[in-house]
């Protein structure tokens, strides 16, 4: 065995040796340590704290150096005050601040949308970070789309729904749920190949307590008409926003 290999090979067996595992899931730590300050927030501005919320802190590995995916390990786990607060404190192990990156899951309680937020570039073992997620109330949303006729091959008609995050990433499929039966249908794009429809309705899960906003564009005979619209859903009701794309064109 070359002198090389035997130089890598010791050279991983210390770093697993550093490696953190599940049996350090919320150790308390005395010394050294990192703590992260985790504010859950919901509806405009995310002004509004979320108790009862289940939040899960990761470390995400960087890939390996013979290629493969990272590791993902569980540092802490817990539930939001009723302030919407949760301090994290934890010791370091191995690379943690000098590779890979680490990642606040957001579940729950019930009639909320997952999500959560990957924070990079966090290198002090002994850092201190103030933080938040937002946690959307559910709410949903019915678009109803009239009078699409194509006249040309290069005609069209999109929306583009969203609300904003305010900063962390929506982990749920808020789409599983569309219909393409009937009147209903999964998309939201229609080009000049599409079939010509007086009615079709959209329905989806959407942010409460906040606003929904569209985005749309149509062309119809070299014409270009553009909208930007949003509408205030309450949480736990439904939506509806109406676009007549003849009409957008009068």
């Amino acid at each position: 065995m070359s002198k090389r290999l035997i130089f890598v090979l010791s050279i991983l067996a210390v770093l697993a040796g550093c490696r953190r595992d599940e049996s350090q899931l919320n150790k308390r730590c005395t010394s050294g340590c990192a703590l992260f300050n985790i504010r859950v927030g919901t509806g405009d501005s995310s002004a509004y704290p979320v108790g009862g919320a289940h939040v899960d802190l990761v470390w995400q590995g960087p890939n390996g150096i013979f290629g493969g995916g990272g590791k993902s390990i569980d540092i802490a786990k817990g539930y939001t005050d009723a302030h919407g607060m949760i301090n994290m404190q934890f010791k370091a192990y191995g690379n943690e601040f000098t590779n890979g990156y680490f990642i606040i899951n957001v579940t729950g309680p019930l009639n909320y949308i997952a999500s959560q937020k990957i924070l990079f570039g966090i290198k002090n073992a002994d850092t201190t970070l103030n933080t938040s997620v937002h946690l959307p109330y559910t709410a949903y949303m019915k678009i109803v789309m009239k009078n699409f006729d194509p006249l040309t091959p290069d005609d069209s008609f999109a929306i583009l729904p969203t609300f904003n995050t305010y900063g962390s990433t929506i982990t749920a499929d808020l789409f599983a749920t569309s219909k393409a039966t009937g009147i209903y249908t999964n998309s939201l794009l229609f080009t000049g190949q599409s079939a010509p429809f007086d009615s079709l309705i959209y329905e989806s899960p959407t942010a409460g307590n906040q606003y929904t906003r569209f985005s749309v564009v149509m062309h119809r005979n070299g014409v270009q008409v553009d909208r930007l619209d949003s509408i205030y859903i309450p949480k736990g009701t439904t939506g509806t926003y109406r676009v007549d794309y003849q009409h957008s064109f009068q």
